[in-house]
């Protein structure tokens, strides 16, 4: 019944990609790598996958690890992987700092998984700060991560597979408009999956994602969230802004571009040090998951954000270029240099 509820956004996944890898003649199986990126959303989608398609696909599930996720992140991921047998290929960006030279990754495990940020600080080191007019940090720290596992490691190459990402069917706005040409699947939009469906099947599993709330998910402090969620982490555990806080410091001035100096993160001209300082004061509102069923409680200014929901999935309708276009029209409040606080 679920796919009665949104329009088909690709082929269906049993006529998905055959060609790139074997001769029309072969007996070959069709492709799919897994985008798990640690959410419930997108957990739900790989376990609907592997049960549905792995009797006649091949199927490659992995989870880009940037640092910063919570640690209860890290456990729901572990959890999914042991209970569900899925192999899960835990990755980490390595950046070369020699220029030209691209990501590579490296596999580690639940156990080596980096917790300190070290593979952000590392796209930081090579990139800059990131922020609306830098906005590559997914790109870099998750897809390139990827894609050189799969294209290199793994052995795939480019062309011969379908990358499944979960982004549900009330989320279609974030689906990329070149799908087709990336080679992106969204099957829970596909199907009809829509976030009250998610948490009710979820309800079944005999574990969770047990984060305080969404507000936690993907890197604790992404610049991407709203400044309703960004106050609310802060408030409760100011701790998840070290992080933010120390590489504002330290990199401030680092590669930048046509800009003013020094760089920050977040929008309207704030730094860590801003929303940890207004977080204290407490004059808001603090996220709930349940705010979703009140949309008159929304306010522009502390709820929109940039395709960070809830999870930070490669693929989305937020790539660098949209977010650069969404600063350009004034989405973003402002390009993301501190000057005067605003």
């Amino acid at each position: 019944m679920h796919a009665e509820n949104t329009a088909r956004i690709q082929e269906p996944a049993s006529t998905a990609l055959h060609a790139g890898h074997c001769s029309a003649s072969s007996a070959c199986r069709p492709r799919l790598r897994i985008s798990f990126s640690g959410g419930r959303t997108s957990a739900l989608m790989t376990r609907l996958c592997v049960e549905r398609m792995s009797a006649t696909h091949d199927i490659l599930i992995t989870f880009a690890n940037t640092g910063c996720e919570h640690e209860k992140t890290l456990d729901f991921v572990n959890q999914c992987d042991k209970h569900f047998g899925w192999n899960v290929v835990w990755l980490e960006s390595v950046f070369n700092m020699t220029r030209g030279k691209g990501v590579v990754s490296r596999v580690v495990s639940y156990e080596t998984a980096s917790r300190n940020g070290e593979p952000f600080e590392g796209y930081i080191q090579k990139n800059g700060l990131p922020n609306t007019m830098n906005p590559r940090c997914t790109d870099r720290l998750k897809e390139m991560c990827m894609d050189h596992y799969t294209h290199k490691i793994h052995g795939w190459k480019r062309g011969s597979y379908q990358t499944v990402i979960g982004i549900r069917a009330d989320e279609i706005d974030r689906v990329n408009p070149d799908y087709k040409e990336k080679g992106f699947m969204y099957p829970l939009a596909d199907w009809g999956y829509r976030k009250d469906d998610v948490k009710a099947a979820l309800m079944a599993w005999p574990f969770d994602l047990e984060l305080e709330s969404e507000a936690y998910g993907n890197c604790t402090w992404c610049w991407k969230k709203s400044h309703r969620k960004l106050l609310t982490v802060a408030k409760n555990h100011p701790e998840h802004f070290d992080f933010p806080a120390r590489m504002e410091a330290k990199y401030g001035t680092h590669r930048l571009s046509n800009e003013p100096s020094p760089r920050v993160m977040f929008r309207k001209n704030r730094t860590a040090l801003d929303i940890l300082e207004e977080a204290k004061e407490g004059n808001f509102r603090e996220y709930s998951d349940n705010d979703y069923i009140a949309p008159q409680l929304f306010t522009f200014d502390m709820d929109y954000s940039i395709g960070c929901g809830e999870s930070c999935e490669i693929g989305s309708s937020f790539s660098s270029q949209n977010s650069q276009a969404h600063s350009s029209a004034g989405l973003n409040d402002a390009p993301c240099s501190k000057s005067t606080h605003g």
